[in-house]
């Protein structure tokens, strides 16, 4: 008979969210026994997407000590322009205007995975009741009153835990297997992914450009280069992919226009569906499911992964240390995540269908609201610090 290992937390899924969650429990909950089941194996995958971080996100890695070498590196965002391309009207944020060192960062996935590990591993040293297991995936579970009993594929015996944490990402099995559905909704929109380089440093700025088929947004990289994500119908992207290199870097300095100055070259990635997804449930009897295995947004506001940044930190703030997977706690956790997944579901979903309403009445009221955000601080203020990841709207300091 196999000898089943207990442990305290077991977080299902290795990935940028789950490495972190394991990173704030070890240190939030320093008596606690934490299993940190990742199913890659070997050297860190080398994900070559462009990540926005909010600024938030950015001071929690660099609080962790997360945030050095090559991540370090990051491009800042120090401006942000917002316009469209059926009416005149634009916005502008600065992070010099509101004394911050940046608006947000553009990191490489796999250049932040690769740090969340070294990380891991540094404090699975000095914390030992921190365990990162690699190659193992659960296959099954098991409930009981205090738990679950997993069976884990790379693994010799069953392993125990009091609270399931599943950051598995989008395509989460542990999260079938705890038979909680997903709500789809699909956007007539695809994604199309990219690299441009600029003829001249970008200086920190980022753009995003609302069109009648989609949003598109240049973030950036390096000193002249600039992450690219372009939403459109589908036919549109398959049409554009098919085009040769100098037709695309027309349309895409096309769609731009003028605010980011020439553009010199432009490498299209690939392309990816959109759809709007949310768990019919992300608590339940001593599990809960975090980042996107609970949520996957449209890309328009940059928010997916700092949503799954701000489960991390309510859950670490409403677990009990006494008994990690009682259910006040996760009730808890789960009334303060409501508010702000409808707040940021609101706006990504507000703003995909707002800017693709061809209403020419609708489209002079978006034009006089960019204009008025751009003279008022005070209203975009707060629009500015949601997307900066911070939960409260005028305070200069905490989440």
């Amino acid at each position: 008979m196999p000898n089943v290992r207990h442990v305290d937390i077991a977080i299902a899924g290795g990935g940028l969210t789950g490495c972190l969650a394991a990173l704030v429990f070890a240190r939030r909950f320093p008596e606690l026994s934490i299993a940190l089941l990742d199913h890659q194996q070997g050297a860190t995958y080398q994900d070559p997407r462009g990540l926005a971080l909010a600024l938030r996100t950015q001071q929690v890695l660099a609080e962790y000590g997360i945030w050095n070498g090559a991540l370090e590196r990051s491009a800042a965002i120090s401006h942000i322009h917002v316009s469209e391309t059926e009416a005149p009207g634009s916005m502008e944020m600065h992070a010099e205007r509101e004394n911050l060192p940046a608006l947000g960062y553009v990191a490489m996935a796999g250049v932040l995975q690769q740090a969340l590990d070294e990380r891991c591993a540094q404090v699975s040293k000095e914390h030992t009741l921190l365990r990162h297991e690699r190659g193992v995936q659960i296959r099954q579970l098991v409930a009981d009153d205090s738990g679950y009993t997993l069976n884990i594929e790379g693994m010799k015996d069953p392993l125990h835990c009091r609270l399931l944490v599943v950051a598995e990402g989008s395509n989460s099995s542990t999260r079938d297997l705890l038979g909680i559905e997903m709500t789809r909704s699909a956007y007539d929109q695809v994604a199309i992914a990219g690299v441009v380089t600029y003829q001249q440093k970008h200086q920190g700025w980022a753009f995003e450009r609302f069109t009648p088929h989609g949003p598109a947004a240049l973030l950036p990289q390096g000193n002249r280069e600039a992450a690219l994500v372009w939403c459109m119908q589908p036919e549109q992207a398959q049409h554009l992919m098919t085009l040769p290199e100098q037709e695309q870097l027309r349309a895409v300095q096309k769609v731009f226009g003028a605010a980011p100055g020439r553009l010199e070259k432009v490498m299209l990635q690939g392309k990816f569906p959109l759809q709007l997804a949310l768990a019919d449930r992300f608590i339940g009897h001593r599990a809960v499911v975090i980042g996107n295995a609970c949520h996957t947004l449209h890309p328009v506001a940059g928010q997916g992964y700092n949503l799954g940044v701000r489960d991390i930190l309510e859950l670490a703030q409403q677990l009990d240390a006494k008994d990690p997977g009682a259910i006040p706690g996760l009730q808890a956790y789960r009334t303060q995540r409501q508010r702000d997944y409808a707040e940021i579901i609101s706006l990504t979903h507000g703003l995909v269908n707002i800017f693709a309403n061809p209403n020419p009445v609708l489209r002079h009221a978006r034009s006089k609201a960019l204009y008025t955000l751009r003279m008022c601080n005070l209203l975009s203020k707060p629009l500015m610090r949601k997307a900066m990841g911070f939960r409260s709207l005028f305070s200069s300091a905490g989440s």
